[in-house]
């Protein structure tokens, strides 16, 4: 009778720890920033594809990377230029403090037909425009208008973007660790582990790193040692996003999208 005791109790403590052990389970997501900067970028299709790209527009590889993104099912976002308060290089056509509402709309919708697969958008520096409300509603009204979702790349802790872009409806997320700001695979493996301990605490985290020759040699090692309660996805489906349906040139008619960039920036701002 008592070995049958044992036997069941035995069987429910596995049942349990089963149960538990997936109610624990956690999720990392992880960007690869300025991607497009460069043709040896290229490289960066190595990576798992539930890495998500964050492509810079208008550079000579903008597009294509779009695409090449899109044939490996990989998510793409916009990497968008954002006035900085150190006066950093931005790239062409950024979002600047000086710009009015609808030139705001205007420069980001161009920017976004640069990389026309992009389900989402971030921000490249932006420590100066991420701080201030009127460019930010204007972001955070056409990205609700095209159904996009916005990541701060958090360059400010004085930044407004999280809560506006909630004011707009628009789903957003944190940076929680950047990876790979020290180029050594001894700063990479300590940085995945940073990710992974935000992760236990918060039960989902997203990193952000670059792509470095050391970032694309290691990284892919990092993310096989990951705990077996840790999930690799994207960005969209940590937001719980993956049904979100972008309105672009390369997935929707033209004279629709049109019509919504039109209707977006009204000429009266």
């Amino acid at each position: 009778m008592l070995k049958i005791k044992l036997l069941i109790i035995t069987f429910l403590l596995g049942i349990s720890s089963t149960f538990f052990a997936k109610s624990e389970e956690i999720k990392i997501a992880i960007i690869i920033d300025d991607i497009g900067a460069k043709a040896s970028d290229a490289q960066a299709f190595s990576l798992s594809r539930k890495v998500t790209f964050a492509i810079l527009p208008h550079t000579e590889f903008s597009t294509d990377f779009s695409y090449r993104a899109a044939r490996q099912n990989r998510e793409v976002m916009l990497h968008m230029p954002m006035e900085s308060l150190n006066g950093e290089k931005l790239g062409d056509k950024p979002l600047l403090s000086t710009m009015y509402p609808n030139q705001i709309k205007q420069t980001l919708s161009e920017a976004l037909n640069t990389v026309p697969h992009a389900v989402g958008i971030n921000n490249h520096m932006g420590s100066k425009l991420t701080q201030m409300t009127l460019p930010m509603r204007s972001v955070m009204e056409l990205l609700a208008q095209t159904n996009l979702y916005f990541i701060d790349s958090r360059t400010t802790r004085y930044t407004k973007a999280g809560l506006i872009a909630g004011q707009f409806g628009v789903h957003s997320a944190t940076r929680h660790v950047f990876l790979d700001h020290v180029q050594t695979p001894e700063f990479l493996a300590q940085q995945v582990k940073q990710l992974v301990r935000k992760a236990k605490q918060e039960g989902k985290a997203i990193g952000i790193a670059h792509p470095y020759p050391s970032t694309l040699a290691y990284l892919p090692k990092e993310l096989e040692k990951l705990p077996s309660n840790v999930t690799l996805v994207t960005v969209s489906e940590l937001l719980q996003e993956t049904n979100k349906f972008r309105i672009s040139p390369a997935l929707a008619n033209q004279s629709e999208v049109k019509e919504l960039i039109s209707a977006s920036i009204s000429p009266q701002e």
